[in-house]
Formats: C-alpha cells, structure tokens, sequence
C-alpha cells in the first residue's frame, strides 16, 4: 500500500488532493494543514469527485509528525514563505522518496542551495508544478523551436500575476527553446509596489524583461487596469506562433510552409486532471515531465534576483527576501 500525501490545504492543494482521488492502485492519501477552515474545504472537494476504490483511506491531519513515516511522495502546496522550514521539518521526521513542490519556491536566494543539500543527504528527487510542460500542445511546440537561433518570447496580460505567475511563463520559456540562463531585468516594472490577493504578499506589474545568454528576448507583462486577455508571442527565424490560452487556439506559421498561418485548437487541463497522470508516471518510472528541481533552482534565481532588485530600489533599504508566493 502507497502513502501519499499533501502538505498544505489551500486552493492549490485541496485541487491536487482531487486528482489524487483518480489514481490508478491502491493508495492511501494524507493531507496535513494547520487551518481547519483549509482542511474542511479539502474534503468537500475531494467528495465532489466520483468514489475511487483505489484511494484505501484520506485523512486529514493538522501536523506533518502525524504523517505516516514512510511516504512514497510527498507534494508540498504551502506557501513559499515557510516552504523551506516544511521540507526541513518534514525530511526530518520522515522517509521520502519523490517530491513535487509548488513554486515559487522560496523568498530567498539561499535556501535553494540549502534544500538541494537535503534532497541529495536524503536520496530525494524532486520536481516543482510547472505544469505547461506536461501539455500535448506545448510539447508539440517545443519540436517546432528546436532548430531556431534566436527566439522572442512575449507574455501579456491585465493582472498578470508577475510575482506569482511569472515563473510559468519563464520555465515555458526554457521549455520550448531549450536556453535555460539568461538574465532578467526589473527597471520597466511600475514603481508602486501593490499588495497580492493573498495577505502578507506583495504584487508587480509593468514588464519584467530579459536576455538568454543565445541572444533570445524575453518579456512578461502585466497591467494594472483592464481585461486584456493572457496572449503569449513567440517568434524566430522558422517559425512564429501567437497564443490565446483563454480561448485554447494557438495560429502558427513557419517557414517550411512560406509563413502560411494555422489555427490550431488546444485544451489547458486543471490541476485537478493533471496530479494523479504525474503521480503515476513517477511511480511507475522515477521520473516525469515537471521540471525538476535543479533546473528549476536555475530559473528562480535570476527571477527573484531582478524582483528584490526592484524592490532594494523602490524603499532604499536593505532587503534580502522577495515576498511572493
């Protein structure tokens, strides 16, 4: 019997707890979070989707000392500010094979290198929920991009989310064009810092901008008032692409076919139909399509390094952590 489990009990981790429910061998489900309120939300979720007889028990505790001591895989949906202490806290009390973390992943630059240090101590592979990755769509895309030089990635939309949702976006970026450094710069975002959705948080937008080191643009834009929708641009010397997520329609042309535009139809699946495909490929395996840890770990730094750049400049003071989540 597997043991599995979510630490954190909010939107994110109460909607892998009902991908959870549809996997496919007998499996027993643990889902820990400090708030009742979060807990009590989980479980209506994970009942609204149809009896599984394969998922054996879930329980819904309140501390990671209440987990089972051997856990299969362990996916870690809390917030970024205590992500490191979780991980520290639960490979401690624990024995963990696979991790799937939620991204961003933490709020300083040091504790990447701190929890690979754990992950290599502890003969843990782990993976971050950048989930584009794991989309027939996208990966159809990516052989289109292999042979080209140089590539201009653009993402828009009106409250975009750069703090929160920008790492997709990056990592989307890395997927498809196969340049995973690059360096990012934060003197095109709006000077006035806004406060996130989640308390405690903090928000940007303008445009956040960069360069890989194969000469490739990069921007992701967000602003602050209107509904225009989410379009990502991406072009090259072979072949341009633009798309709509929203509506699930991509047009792409490319020069084997004299620049002649095709729409093409795709689906963005929920977390809720994507948890339990990955879950299962890693057991099945000891790998899947997320990114894993040590390339995302690449990614993050130059996003949160330009971010705590911006805000070191905006309140002319010391500060070594960016509050995203």
């Amino acid at each position: 019997m597997l043991n599995i489990a979510i630490i954190g009990a909010g939107q994110i981790g109460s909607r892998h707890l009902q991908a959870l429910s549809q996997l496919n061998r007998l499996t027993n489900i643990q889902i820990v979070d400090p708030n009742y309120k979060s807990l009590k939300r989980a479980r209506e979720r994970f009942l609204e989707i149809q009896k599984n007889e394969n998922v054996q028990k879930v329980e819904y505790l309140k501390n990671i000392v209440d987990l089972s001591n051997n856990l299969e895989l362990v996916i870690i949906a809390t917030t970024s500010d205590v992500r490191r202490k979780v991980i520290e806290k639960l490979l401690l009390q624990k024995k963990v094979h696979y991790l799937i973390l939620e991204k961003v992943l933490f709020q300083r630059i040091e504790d990447f290198a701190i929890v690979n240090n754990l992950l290599e101590q502890n003969n843990v592979k782990a993976w971050v929920n950048c989930p584009f990755r794991t989309i027939y769509f996208y990966k159809q895309l990516r052989a289109k991009f292999k042979n080209a030089k140089r590539v201009d990635y653009r993402v828009s939309s009106s409250n975009l989310g750069i703090g929160c949702n920008s790492i997709h976006y990056l990592d989307l970026f890395t997927f498809l064009t196969g340049q995973t450094i690059f360096t990012l710069f934060s003197d095109q975002l709006d000077s006035k810092i806004i406060m996130s959705k989640r308390p405690g948080f903090l928000e940007f937008t303008g445009t956040l901008y960069g360069i890989s080191s194969r000469g490739s643009n990069i921007a992701v834009t967000s602003y602050l008032k209107g509904n225009a929708p989410l379009i990502i641009s991406i072009n090259s010397e072979l072949v341009n692409c633009l798309i709509r997520e929203d509506e699930g329609k991509a047009w792409i042309s490319e020069k084997a076919n004299n620049w002649m535009w095709e729409e093409v139809s795709f689906t963005i699946p929920y977390q809720s139909q994507i948890t339990n495909l990955v879950v299962q490929e890693i057991l099945d395996t000891g790998k899947c399509d997320l990114t894993n840890y040590e390339e995302s770990w690449n990614i993050h730094i130059p996003f949160l390094k330009s971010l705590i750049f911006h805000l070191q400049k905006q309140k002319m003071e010391d500060i070594n952590s960016c509050p995203i989540t």
